[in-house]
């Protein structure tokens, strides 16, 4: 690929503030409510009626090289008949039944105090929802009342003392992270995007179970607004397969000590927070080139979880900006790292396309100081394409 040029202004702007960096913008931790959550969810595989075989199947595989969660089964593992496990296998059997995943859930449950504050919970409202009406306030009520049985759970099963025992594997976990993610980061994503938020929190959690393939892991993003200011989180599951010990000092490996996919996660997740909402205005747009999503591609995108036009888009952008970010951070190795990943590997075939027409605004920053600004231009990229194009490309994947 042809070398692009990169907004000077923006490499000068980040070497001058290199030295007044705020340490604490970026923080790596690991959250109680989070964890217990996922706690719940172990307990509850037995008892849910939508994805069963899939949860049991990320049960079996997880507990053989996640240590957390083969000492969870070990202390926890009688609690399969609580009513939390009951109460968590309804909970997501509901959300799914609502158009919802799990990762709602993440948002959710950081707005609440820390259950080792010991204070209860607050009634959930949704800030924004698809839902309308009976069905909004039917599941507000839902997700109230979990939250209240999850909290619960956490202050009778003492589920403090679990995270007490192991605090230095998770702050292993912690310190694997923070080894491989670059500095700087979110100066260049902040001067990138043209926006800023109040802190980055990525949070390992090695209580989600992901199924662990080529290093492959699961990141949710979720905004926290306060005092409205955004507080950005990523929840990453381990990728690296770890061997279970029978001893809880005798580890040497957290479970996320991978360089690549710490990297890709934490910029990832972040420019969701960028990208989500600012899309959400350009639905027609983009449905107008929805035909692109032929069949072929969408069969690339079935293991990925992507299966509607408009998710692609929003994969296709935040793509994007992780390789502009790493441009902008004069980081070459990883940006072309991340152009073949992303769009040999990954399918996101219009990255090529759209990181030449994003260099229009780069070298724009007056006209467009906003990288929303700009967000037109970038969706008529999708619109110039057609079928003819996305099935070649389809046909050069199969013949690598």
């Amino acid at each position: 690929m042809q070398k692009l040029p990169i907004l000077g202004i923006l490499i000068i702007f980040l070497s001058c503030q290199t030295e007044n960096i705020q340490p604490d913008k970026f923080i790596t931790d690991y959250n109680k409510n989070i964890e217990t959550y996922f706690l719940a969810e172990i307990l509850s595989i037995e008892h849910r009626e939508t994805n069963k075989q899939w949860e049991e199947y990320k049960l079996k595989t997880c507990k053989e090289y996640q240590p957390i969660v083969a000492k969870a089964l070990t202390d926890f593992g009688n609690l399969a008949e609580n009513k939390i496990a009951i109460e968590t296998a309804k909970l997501n059997d509901t959300l799914i039944s609502f158009g919802y995943g799990n990762d709602v859930m993440m948002g959710i449950l950081l707005e609440q105090p820390k259950f080792n504050f010991s204070k209860k919970p607050s009634d959930f409202k949704f800030s924004q929802t698809h839902l309308k009406g009976e069905q909004k306030k039917r599941l507000e009520q839902i997700i109230s009342n979990y939250l209240q049985s999850l909290y619960a759970f956490y202050q009778a099963e003492n589920i403090d003392d679990f995270f007490t025992r192991y605090a230095d594997f998770y702050k292993g976990a912690i310190n694997e992270v923070e080894s491989h993610i670059p500095k700087g980061f979110t100066d260049a994503m902040e001067a990138y995007y043209g926006e800023s938020r109040e802190k980055y929190i990525a949070l390992v959690s090695p209580m989600m179970i992901w199924p662990i393939e080529d290093n492959e892991g699961r990141g949710i993003g979720a905004t926290v607004v306060k005092e409205d200011k955004k507080i950005v989180y990523e929840i990453m599951s381990p990728y690296v397969q770890v061997p279970v010990k029978s001893t809880k000092k005798d580890f040497d490996q957290f479970g996320f000590d991978y360089q690549p996919r710490a990297t890709t996660l934490t910029v990832h997740e972040f420019g969701h927070s960028f990208v989500n909402s600012e899309v959400e205005s350009y639905q027609e747009q983009i449905e107008s080139s929805s035909y692109l999503f032929t069949e072929k591609l969408k069969k690339e995108m079935e293991s990925k979880g992507i299966q509607s036009w408009n998710v692609y888009v929003i994969e296709s952008l935040v793509r994007l900006g992780e390789i502009r970010v790493a441009e902008i951070q004069n980081d070459k190795e990883r940006a072309n790292y991340l152009r073949n990943y992303h769009t040999n590997q990954e399918h996101f075939i219009f990255l090529p396309q759209l990181e030449e027409k994003i260099i229009e605004f780069e070298n724009s920053r007056d006209k467009y100081p906003m990288w929303k600004d700009f967000l037109p231009e970038l969706l008529n990229v999708f619109e110039k394409n057609n079928t003819e194009f996305v099935n070649k490309k389809m046909l050069e994947k199969t013949k690598v």
